[in-house]
């Protein structure tokens, strides 16, 4: 049909994650705006109205899973703030802990109960959020199983649904305990903070003139000799996961190590005012694999995506809350720590603050229940969406493929 161009393709995918983005905002962010853009595909494709090639047209996709991806990720390394690790170092011992309960009930149950595949390709998603699907997403379209991939997209869909009720209520638990206790009754005012020393060698230059071209430069000349790194330690043999330092690690990594020394702006796509146009480019990877789903097909998937986040949920409740005690922290607020591989920023910081407005207390007290709340929800966030996921996604992922 002459109508379906490259332009009114991606004019269409633009329009329907704009249209789910609103009615995700009218539900609070409750209901993830993947999930109404989910059903608008799926009602596209089924009806026949959508082309099924409708986010699969020529060199797109591929120049946004390639490309997209590596400069996403090193744009995550940026964010890394030590500073804020070190100083909730407990905070990122329980982040950890979540993720591990998750690869570990991935590698038991989850296997046991829905199979290998089922499991691995569910970690990463599990353990963060759109960039661990996208990847997650990319390497099971890369070995020809649509189905894994609209597994992918559900997970992503419907983790929310988990994340937010769980986080909601820990944190209201732990508000209510700690007023009991008086916790926030104390002056906060005072505190050191926490300095890591200056890795920079490159002189910071606050006048300097830089172009959204320049930004976009330097972000990819460090993502090219990332991604090189990284395939300079593939080793022989066949399969995504024949690497010593994965490429898409490599990219953390190196976003990290050359934002510390100067060369990278913390947030380079966002001062490159990129950021907006290559998470929608990203996201046109995931639908695709909805085209290939039929009903029957996507009834099969209803008890794998439930059930998987239904392990999840359990497993890092119980661990958060088992190392949470030996750490000093409740099992509540431990559990919501961990509830953040569910969740996302905004998420975390929207969550947090609905849980401290809403409290009957003075202005003085709700800020310092912010004070104590929100710096862990946001670190637990960053631990284990922005670092952990990528890695969980990039490496376990191809194992069951």
């Amino acid at each position: 049909m002459v109508f379906w161009s490259s332009i009114t393709c991606f004019a269409i995918c633009a329009l329907i994650y704009g249209v789910s983005d609103f009615l995700s905002k009218k539900t609070k962010g409750v209901v993830s705006s993947l999930l109404f853009a989910c059903v608008i595909f799926l009602a596209g494709f089924w009806s026949g109205i959508f082309p099924s090639d409708i986010t699969a047209q020529p060199g797109l996709v591929d120049l946004m899973s390639k490309i997209g991806t590596a400069l996403m990720i090193t744009n995550l390394g940026t964010l890394i703030s030590l500073e804020d690790m070190v100083k909730e170092w407990k905070t990122v011992l329980v982040s950890i802990a979540s993720v591990g309960a998750i690869v570990l009930i991935c590698f038991t149950l989850g296997t046991l109960i829905f199979g290998k595949d089922i499991a691995m390709t569910a970690s990463g998603p599990l353990a963060g959020s759109t960039v661990a699907g996208i990847i997650a997403s990319t390497l099971t379209e890369g070995a020809e199983r649509p189905e894994l991939a609209a597994f992918v997209v559900m997970i992503l869909a419907l983790q929310k649904f988990f994340g937010i009720p769980v986080a909601t209520f820990c944190l209201r638990k732990e508000i209510k305990n700690k007023m009991k206790k008086g916790d926030f009754d104390g002056n906060t005012e005072g505190k050191k903070v926490f300095k890591l020393p200056s890795f920079r060698i490159i002189p910071e230059r606050p006048n300097a003139k830089r172009t959204t071209t320049m930004y976009l430069a330097k972000l990819a000349i460090v993502a090219a000799i990332a991604t090189l790194v990284g395939n300079l330690t593939r080793l022989p043999g066949e399969g995504p996961a024949n690497y010593i330092l994965n490429p898409n690690i490599a990219c953390l990594l190196f976003g990290l190590i050359f934002a510390r020394i100067g060369f990278l702006e913390v947030k380079t796509l966002e001062k490159g005012a990129s950021n907006g146009i290559l998470t929608l480019g990203l996201l046109l990877i995931l639908p695709g694999s909805l085209a290939k789903v039929t009903p029957s097909g996507l009834a099969k998937l209803i008890a794998p995506t439930f059930g998987m986040l239904i392990l999840a949920v359990i497993a890092f409740a119980v661990v958060c809350s088992l190392l949470g005690k030996l750490l000093g922290y409740s099992p509540w607020i431990s559990t919501a720590i961990g509830s953040t591989c569910l969740l996302a920023y905004p998420a975390t910081q929207i969550i947090s603050n609905e849980c401290t407005d809403n409290m009957e207390a003075s202005e003085e007290v709700r800020a310092r229940a912010s004070e104590y709340i929100l710096p862990k929800m946001i670190v637990g966030g960053f631990v284990t969406v922005t670092i952990l996921s990528v890695i969980v996604a990039s490496v376990l992922t191809p194992l069951g493929l």
